[in-house]
Parts: C-alpha cells; sequence; structure tokens
C-alpha cells in the first residue's frame, strides 16, 4: 500500500513487545505495492525485522493465505529444505503471527539488498538463477508433512465473469475518466482473451498434469539479492500446480534459458506445455487486470493508491499481451525443434 494503515505506529510497537518480547526501537513505513501494508522495526539489540500488516476489512483473501503459507515457510526453515525462503518470526507462544480486532500482523527477519523490480530485462544470469530456484523448490513438494494443506490448481476462472461486467458497464460507472480512456479502447480485446481463456480452462481441467509446489508469483518484485544470494519473499500465492505456472512469468524473457537451467537442476527433460503456458499467462494478466479495476471500482481508494492501480494497468499489464503471445509461438516452435 502507498499510505500508512491509520494505526498508529506506537500501537504497532506495543505490540511488537507485548507478542515477541522484542524490544522495538523505531518503525518505519514501507510504500511497497497492493496487498498489505510493509513496516521496518528496528530493535534496540540492532535486530531489524520486516513487518507486514493485513487490514480485515479489505485484505480478507490475504488473510486465509496466510492459514497456509506461513506454515509451509515454517517447516521449509526448520526442515532446512528451502534456505532462499523467508520465514515468519514465531510469537512468545509459538505462533507465526498476531491477530487482533481489525488487523493481523506478521514478522519477518529483515533481508538486506534490492529486490529484482526494477532489473528488468532480466540478465542471462539472474534467469538461469531463478530457474534453478524454481526447480529446487519443486523439489521438495516429497518432503512436505502431510499437515501442510496447500491449494491445488483448480484451473478456474469465475472470476472472469465479474471482470466481463466491469469492463462492459465501465462507462456506465463512477470511474476515473483517466481509466476510461485506457480501457474503452481494448474493450472488445479484453472480451475476446476472456472467452478465449475460458474456453482453454474447460480443455485442460479434464487433463492430468503433474503438480509440484510452486511459488506462484516469482516475478523481480519477490526475489531480494541479499549478500548469501537471492532470496524469495511473498509467498501468498504459493499452489500445487503444473510447473508451467512458474515458467509462464518468463515467457518473454528467454524461456528456452530458463528451461535449460531448469532442467539441470532437476537433472530430468522438461517438455512444457504450451496450452497450460498460454493459459498461465493470460489468466495472471486477466486476474491483475481484475483486481487492480476491482480496487478502483469498488474500494474507496485514496488519490495516490488511484494513480497507482491505474498506471499499473497501463503499463503493467495492457501493454504486455501482445508480447506473450508472439513469445509463447516463438517457445513452441522452439521447443519442437529440441
Amino acid at each position: 500500500m502507498k499510505q500508512a494503515h491509520h494505526i498508529s505506529q506506537n500501537k504497532i510497537l506495543q505490540l511488537i513487545h507485548t507478542y515477541y518480547g522484542f524490544l522495538p526501537d523505531s518503525i518505519s513505513f514501507i510504500p511497497f505495492g497492493d496487498k498489505s501494508y510493509s513496516y521496518k522495526i528496528r530493535c534496540m539489540n540492532g535486530n531489524t525485522f520486516y513487518l507486514k500488516l493485513l487490514d480485515k476489512k479489505i485484505q480478507q483473501e490475504a488473510i486465509t493465505q496466510t492459514s497456509y503459507y506461513l506454515p509451509l515457510l515454517t517447516e521449509l526453515h526448520e526442515k532446512d529444505l528451502y534456505p532462499p525462503a523467508n520465514y515468519p518470526i514465531l510469537t512468545k507462544e509459538n505462533r507465526n503471527k498476531i491477530e487482533i480486532e481489525e488487523i493481523v500482523l506478521v514478522l519477518f527477519p529483515w533481508i538486506n539488498g534490492p529486490t529484482l523490480a526494477d532489473s528488468y530485462p532480466l540478465t542471462e544470469s539472474y534467469i538461469r538463477q531463478i530457474a534453478q530456484l524454481l526447480a529446487e523448490l519443486h523439489l521438495t513438494t516429497s518432503k512436505i508433512s502431510s499437515d501442510i494443506h496447500l491449494p491445488a490448481e483448480t484451473f478456474n476462472v469465475e472470476f472472469l465473469d465479474e471482470l466481463s461486467t466491469f469492463v462492459k458497464t465501465l462507462r456506465q460507472r463512477p470511474a476515473p475518466s483517466e481509466l476510461v480512456n485506457i480501457i474503452a479502447p481494448k474493450e472488445k480485446g479484453i472480451i475476446s482473451l476472456i472467452m478465449q481463456i475460458k474456453k482453454l480452462s474447460n480443455t485442460i481441467k479434464n487433463k492430468h498434469f503433474p503438480f509440484v509446489i510452486c511459488h506462484g508469483d516469482l516475478w523481480g518484485g519477490n526475489l531480494i539479492q541479499s549478500p548469501s544470494g537471492l532470496r524469495v519473499i511473498d509467498w501468498e500465492s504459493v499452489i500445487l500446480a503444473p510447473m508451467e505456472r512458474e515458467l509462464a512469468n518468463y515467457i518473454t524473457q528467454m524461456p528456452i534459458t530458463f528451461i535449460q537451467a531448469y532442467e539441470e537442476k532437476m537433472e530430468s527433460r522438461v517438455n512444457p506445455n504450451i496450452d497450460l503456458l498460454r493459459f498461465f499467462s493470460y489468466r495472471t494478466q486477466l486476474h491483475n487486470l481484475y483486481s487492480w479495476l476491482k480496487n478502483l471500482l469498488v474500494h474507496q481508494l485514496d488519490e495516490e493508491q488511484q494513480f497507482n492501480d491505474i498506471d499499473m494497468i497501463k503499463n503493467h499489464c495492457l501493454n504486455r499481451w501482445d508480447g506473450i503471445e508472439e513469445g509463447l509461438q516463438k517457445l513452441e516452435k522452439k521447443v519442437g525443434e529440441r
């Protein structure tokens, strides 16, 4: 979020002291992302932490996700199965989060270093590292205890009906004029893509594919270049799914290099399914569009957050669709030649 939560920062520090026993010295808000409120906490002994604050009124989905990704991260950490992952600090009562009144708090160790959000286009070295990080994660699938209940991919596209309604009725809604000017000229193309992905969902949901633990959203903003190597953060989208869900994020960024590095770590050949890649690539884009439109049309956002969400739609969503299809066609040809 772009502005701090209305709960006072002194109150947050008091909660950290009460539930964790730490002696926090300072707190600073980090205006980043749109799924949570972020803070940096410094303690008197020099320790530093990242705090994720979730509001029960507007971030209920993200709160629900903590019920499975936090236990997963705890197990990965305690069993040393996947060192690149961050993990929640446990409270004095051995809980992975604080839940009170209108908010939920999750505390993580602070990871020094920049994210790769501003490193695009990614270098070949980064592509190879990311592919091998994902392969390493996928290899943990059989090692996770049965007590961890992750959601499984259902190829669900139910949100597309509401997205279609948003797009078709945008001119009749009290929407920002800039948003209307961006969406209206592309209405037919958006509706056409919605229909295509609905059809593709019906085709692939009845087929069998091997599932692995997928991060689900491993773009540059969720990777930190720390002194010890790349670290993986923001696990809200973790899911059991085909590996193509991860590869789909790299369709326009050296996918063959990605596949080769992935195969090296897996020690086996990979033949990605192009239909799956097309489905995951466009469903992600359509869901992003849906989320930002819902924020703008349903929730009461401040002016700064509105500006951010409109910018995301214009410069980080709609402008990428042509490149995805071109990348898919090139990859299909190259995979066939291997």
